[in-house]
């Protein structure tokens, strides 16, 4: 009963606190409390699904990871906003009522959590860590209105950070609750090595649901070519592509005889070479007067921000395919590293954009001729590969 009663205090805690934001004019306190709606909606659902017996209680758990996404990522780019458009308040009195009702929001959540503590059933263990995940908007907000009432010199820079930290903490916390809810509601670390034996039985429906990271990736160089004005980001565009194409190739070896997969080999490195030397050339116009662009600093840490991410991903595929001597494993290697290097490139001009005023475009020119020469000897390695392969290869 306890817990009714403060699960319904909380949402109309959060009311106020967007009926003071839009007063205030505050995107950044609306966008908190529409999140914090989405987290009560689905500690909404748990809630009644506390009563039901186990197989109930599991389809009341099982969309919730899934829909915890939604405001968790939505705190994760309130956070980004604030960083890239300055705090606005009309009125500290509002401020202050806002800090208020969010402490006070706080207090609430955390007295769910403890008239819940004893409660091991499925959606009381579920619930709780919704509550936890929930707690993200009422902190940012205290955090972020404090340094803005103390008019700190780092407003934009620490109310970025505390949201998207407090922000990601809630999406580790769905991403946990979808591992466990795939993984038969096992522990964390039971869910995690059923989760890792599934996509090791089914590792090849994996790799080729992969190919869609390269359209997202070259989809997203397109977009952001298009935004600044860049050939750099549509020639970068273009060798993302070439990689798409060789990674379809060597998922589809699989399938073929040994013959079959030494060609398709020997065809994914003449597509790395191909592309790594026109990423050459494209570079090599850069000495004779051509140019990366000029990014302002907002477009600049995107770019370094979306490359980053490229270039973890491709490591950790690099990683995974270490052990295997399989000429489908030694084609992926090929072209994470390949994909790698050219994120050098990309990084390195993005930041040095904004963060040197002069003319960066003979070093942007020698990044890209050397990173892209090496990536053109991987291909040439696959070629010289495939060919000694085919030497050793008896019918």
């Amino acid at each position: 009963m306890r817990s009714k009663f403060f699960y319904w205090i909380c949402i109309v805690l959060i009311g106020a606190i967007f009926a003071f934001g839009y007063i205030n004019k505050s995107n950044f306190e609306m966008i908190c409390a529409i999140c914090a709606v989405l987290f009560w909606l689905a500690g909404l659902r748990l809630f009644f699904g506390l009563d039901k017996d186990e197989n109930a209680q599991r389809k009341y758990c099982k969309p919730i990871g899934f829909f915890l996404l939604f405001p968790a990522l939505g705190m994760i780019a309130g956070g980004i906003w604030i960083f890239f458009q300055p705090y606005m308040s009309i009125s500290h009195v509002l401020t202050y009522c806002v800090i208020g009702f969010s402490a006070t929001l706080s207090v609430c959540l955390l007295l769910q959590i403890a008239v819940l503590w004893k409660n091991n059933s499925l959606a009381g263990r579920f619930l709780r860590l919704a509550i936890i995940a929930a707690m993200s908007a009422p902190m940012s907000l205290i955090v972020v209105l404090i340094l803005l009432v103390t008019q700190s010199d780092e407003l934009a820079t620490l109310s970025c950070m505390s949201t998207v930290t407090f922000g990601g903490a809630a999406f580790l916390i769905a991403v946990n609750m979808i591992m466990v809810s795939i993984g038969g509601y096992k522990s964390t670390r039971g869910s995690i090595k059923t989760i890792y034996d599934l996509i090791k039985s089914k590792k090849h429906v994996f790799i080729r649901a992969a190919i869609l990271k390269d359209v997202f990736l070259v989809t997203g160089k397109s977009i952001i070519s298009i935004i600044s004005f860049s050939f750099f980001m549509f020639a970068n565009a273009l060798y993302s592509t070439g990689m798409g194409i060789a990674r379809f190739i060597a998922v589809r070896m699989h399938t073929q005889d040994r013959q079959k997969q030494n060609a398709s080999y020997r065809q994914i490195g003449i597509i790395i070479s191909v592309a790594s030397i026109c990423y050459v050339l494209y570079s090599v116009r850069l000495f004779f007067g051509g140019t990366t662009g000029v990014y302002s600093m907002h477009i600049a840490l995107v770019i370094a921000l979306y490359t980053f991410v490229e270039f973890g991903i491709n490591v950790r595929e690099a990683f995974r395919l270490r052990k295997s001597k399989a000429l489908e494993a030694k084609a992926l290697r090929a072209i994470s590293f390949s994909a790698t290097l050219l994120c050098f490139v990309l990084t390195q001009t993005a930041i040095m954009s904004f963060a040197n005023e002069g003319d960066n475009s003979f070093s942007n020119a020698l990044s890209g001729v050397v990173f892209g020469g090496m990536s053109a000897l991987i291909g040439l390695y696959v070629i010289l590969d495939s060919f000694l392969h085919k030497k050793n290869f008896v019918p």
